[in-house]
């Protein structure tokens, strides 16, 4: 379900964009957009493919107060079946490239935020640099890797970052080092409000992590079904997965969603499961592992639209 009063806003996003490196799509579905294969239309799907186009809608939608929000894979959300209000943006070309280094003080990675964090293990494994296998089979991007700290055997995004370049909703540019980012599990490394557009992270020259046999490793254990990745962040202690897994939870479905039988902590998509399903599971599950362990689950995927103090977010 779209915004009617969008059609306006639309038609002079379109002419402030013409000519420039983006494309509009109004009323884009995003359930193709989404590994869940879950969620309703966005007013409008914008991809960008350099900083001025990006720059551009950013100022627009400052500018006519609408929502903008960047959605990398789609890999850790759960999209509403109502659709999102405002501008998707999608971020492409120039701002999704990647590029790596060696030199007198060890090896860069420079990648776009677009980019996927599978690109940035490749590149630097043809470079001959170690550091950055852990993202192996990550199915995500970097900016999206930014939102959650993503990470895996026991190392995170943050670890390996120097600077982080962002865009504020003006459109100014910014460099924050590496003693600006925050580095805590599963938290975003770019505060809201701004855009991140791109990362350098720091490598070493030697061996690289066998990313070809992480990523089987990493997909060996995952099921095959559509979701969102693991649903719900690991408390302190006993791992989520396994806590769902100890109350008996596998295979609990609501609708078309299930708790997969290959792993408690992913909610899986078995065919046309609506976002209602996956929402009322995910509820399930938290009150039955509190109610049995004394655990309180969190959630890791990002529900959108957000809730904030005053209801939905509309905007």
């Amino acid at each position: 379900m779209t915004d009617a009063g969008a059609a306006g806003w639309r038609e002079d996003l379109e002419q402030a964009l013409a000519g420039m490196a983006a494309a509009v799509k109004p009323d884009e579905p995003l359930a193709g957009h989404t590994t869940f294969r879950i969620g309703g239309p966005a007013d409008a799907w914008v991809e960008v493919a350099d900083r001025a186009a990006l720059t551009a809608v950013v100022r627009f939608c400052a500018e006519r107060a609408v929502r903008l929000r960047v959605l990398g894979r789609g890999s850790n959300v759960l999209v509403s079946d109502q659709g999102l209000r405002g501008v998707v943006v999608v971020l492409a070309g120039e701002l999704a490239g990647v590029e790596c280094r060696k030199g007198g003080d060890g090896g860069r990675a420079v990648a776009g935020a677009g980019a996927l964090l599978d690109e940035v293990v490749d590149a630097a494994e043809q470079q001959g640099l170690a550091g950055a296998g852990f993202l192996a089979g990550i199915p995500g991007t970097v900016g999206g890797g930014l939102r959650s700290n993503a990470g895996a055997y026991g190392h995170a995004l943050g670890d390996v970052l120097e600077s982080v370049t962002v865009m504020d909703s003006a459109g100014g540019e910014r460099r924050l080092g590496r003693a600006e980012l925050p580095n805590e599990y599963r938290r975003p490394v770019v505060a809201d409000g701004l855009i991140a557009l791109g990362v350098e992270l720091r490598l070493e020259p030697g061996r690289p992590e066998p990313a070809r046999e992480l990523r089987r490793q990493r997909w060996g254990r995952h099921p095959k079904e559509p979701s969102a990745g693991s649903f719900f962040r690991n408390p302190p202690g006993e791992p989520a997965g396994r806590l769902i897994d100890r109350c008996g939870l596998k295979g609990t479905r609501v609708g078309a969603a299930m708790v997969s039988e290959q792993h408690a902590n992913f909610i899986v998509n078995t065919g046309g499961a609506s976002f209602a399903d996956v929402y009322e599971l995910a509820e399930i599950v938290k009150a039955s592992v509190e109610a049995r362990t004394g655990t309180e689950l969190a959630e890791e995927v990002r529900i959108l639209p957000e809730c904030g103090p005053d209801g939905p977010d509309r905007r």
